[in-house]
């Protein structure tokens, strides 16, 4: 009679270790995969306020090389700037440095028009140019200049500039606002980078995008 009891005690107890285990794994892996979850997802605000339990569990045991949306998601506007220089004005912007007018963006056009028609080819047709100035923030490579000046130089021809002999080059940064200021009137400070002054490529064909 003694063993009988012994051994539904330990059975009893068995189940309950089993269960508890159990319990304690669910809670695991739902813990874990929301972590992991918060951690591969964009900056937000849950990211910020879990950052130091993030760090000392998915970033230090479970690092993650790749992100739930790769890229990132871009966090500014990049605009790239033009100036139509004529052989007078570049000689004295080599003096007196370039004039603070008659600067195009050749950007934000573009982009409009894709988001009032999503099927077209505006898309397709400046992204590529629009890539090269993220990648030239980043590499400052000659091949992502010369396509910034085939731009400049089919937009120039575009809006009838056939006495510009020159481009100026600047990209214009637009930061997005941060999650705690969006309920503010506080807006973020554009910055800008110079490129360069470039000659004219005449090789490039009217793309025909800029006409009125």
């Amino acid at each position: 009679m003694g063993r009988c009891r012994i051994r539904v005690y330990r059975k009893a107890i068995r189940v309950w270790v089993v269960n508890i285990l159990r319990v304690v794994t669910v809670l695991w892996l739902v813990a874990h995969f929301t972590l992991t979850t918060i951690y591969v997802l964009p900056t937000n605000p849950a990211q910020d306020t879990l950052k130091p339990l993030l760090d000392a569990t998915i970033g230090k045991y479970f690092n993650q090389g790749w992100a739930l949306f790769a890229p990132n998601p871009i966090s500014a506007d990049y605009e790239l700037l033009v100036r139509p220089l004529s052989s007078s004005e570049f000689t004295v912007a080599q003096t007196k440095g370039l004039p603070n007018d008659g600067w195009y963006d050749v950007s934000s056009p573009m982009w409009t028009k894709f988001q009032s028609n999503r099927f077209s080819a505006y898309n397709l047709v400046f992204r590529p140019s629009s890539e090269a100035l993220l990648n030239y923030l980043d590499e400052h490579q000659q091949q992502q200049v010369q396509l910034m000046v085939k731009t400049a130089s089919a937009f120039c021809k575009d809006i009838g500039q056939s006495n510009a002999s020159y481009v100026a080059l600047m990209i214009r940064e637009r930061p997005g606002k941060q999650w705690s200021e969006r309920g503010t009137s506080q807006q973020p400070v554009a910055r800008t980078t110079l490129v360069g002054i470039y000659p004219i490529d005449k090789s490039v064909e009217n793309i025909h995008l800029y006409q009125p």
